[in-house]
């Protein structure tokens, strides 16, 4: 059988580690992904502040492939006929499968203005937008001692990025130091209670304006810099694919972790609606999901492709019970909670930055 996984995201990252089980019961694994590499995105903003350099946080998912015996083709998927079994590729070229895997994340919802002459605008993703936004920062201090930085949306990474980018500035100790956080939500990230009350004093205390419950259009903010970071959805090229989807575009699965449509596609991680219980876009269900999709595409290979069922080796995902959820503030300081518990401070950032290095050596070794 001839597996390709489309995408390096952090549940397919683990198949390539595992890859040559596939090779030993005599299946084909070829891995389709423009970039050698998959970005940590858990980790991007730290390179803001320079906690990490690009080599910290970048997964060498060709190099995993190729040390399983699997092939890696460097291109973009385009469009997937389900019914021949074939995707088209940007190159013009095809690749056909027996089992196809999706693990192409998400990509940012708002694109950037052509609105804003005279400033520089970014993305919250792809991750190299982080690295060019650190040099046009660096490169704001050293030409005219500084800049204003706004960064429009207050989830997990406009709220990341704003801290991280304001301890860079710090860095230079421009005359001109100013971080702006827009947000449509009062809260930043969502959060409550004492977890919002301590990252709204932490914003304060590193001069980060904090603006919420305010919808301002990219054109009305102030600054230098413009940050987009609205939201992610899922990537719109999924719409070319010959397989049912969620209302907000992701591909709708089953218990198994197979798309609704066919059972020859799976779907994981960003890109996937697990349909059973609907999931937060969150790494943890991405990696979660590994040893479930391992086993699955295995047993279905076993079977040829057809309908497999409990008992024939398979395992249904279960996503009960909360999952530790964290942000890295800058300044060496970060937030860490799950359910009621609560971490704050920089014993956090302590916690959260070893559990991301200890996920990063597991595959950068």
């Amino acid at each position: 059988m001839h597996i390709v996984l489309a995408g390096a995201g952090h549940t397919h990252i683990e198949l390539l580690r595992r890859g040559s089980e596939f090779r030993r019961a005599g299946h084909a694994l070829t891995l389709i992904s423009p970039e050698p590499y998959h970005a940590y995105s858990g980790m991007g903003p730290g390179l803001l502040s320079g906690i990490y350099s690009e080599v910290d946080i970048v997964l060498p998912a060709a190099a995993l492939a190729r040390r399983a015996g699997a092939r890696y083709i460097p291109d973009r998927i385009v469009s997937c006929d389900t019914s021949a079994r074939v995707l088209t590729l940007a190159s013009g070229a095809v690749c056909d499968y027996d089992l196809l895997s999706l693990n192409l994340g998400s990509e940012s919802m708002d694109k950037r203005p052509d609105d804003l002459p005279g400033r520089r605008v970014y993305t919250a993703k792809p991750i190299r937008e982080l690295s060019a936004l650190r040099v046009e920062i660096e490169r704001c201090c050293r030409d005219h001692d500084g800049c204003e930085i706004s960064v429009i949306g207050a989830g997990a990474a406009g709220l990341e990025i704003a801290a991280n980018a304001k301890e860079l500035l710090s860095n230079f100790r421009p005359q001109r130091s100013v971080v702006n956080l827009f947000s449509s939500n009062a809260a930043p990230a969502g959060l409550t209670g004492g977890r919002r009350e301590y990252v709204e004093r932490h914003l304060a205390r590193i001069a980060v304006a904090f603006f919420g419950g305010m919808k301002v259009p990219p054109a009305e903010v102030p600054g230098d810099i413009i940050v987009i970071a609205t939201g992610l959805q899922p990537p719109q090229v999924l719409r070319n694919f010959d397989l049912a989807l969620a209302p907000d575009g992701s591909v709708l699965v089953d218990r198994y972790l197979r798309s609704r449509s066919t059972n020859r596609v799976f779907a994981v991680g960003d890109c996937a609606y697990f349909e059973e219980q609907p999931l937060d876009r969150v790494g943890v269900y991405a990696v979660r999901q590994q040893s479930v999709l391992m086993a699955n595409l295995m047993a279905a290979a076993k079977r040829g492709g057809t309908q497999v069922e409990a008992g024939s080796g398979t395992i249904p995902f279960s996503a009960t019970g909360p999952y530790l959820a964290g942000f890295n503030l800058g300044y060496g300081c970060g937030l860490l909670y799950k359910g009621s518990w609560t971490l704050s401070g920089r014993p956090a950032f302590v916690v959260k930055d070893r559990i991301d290095r200890a996920f990063m050596r597991r595959y950068q070794k």
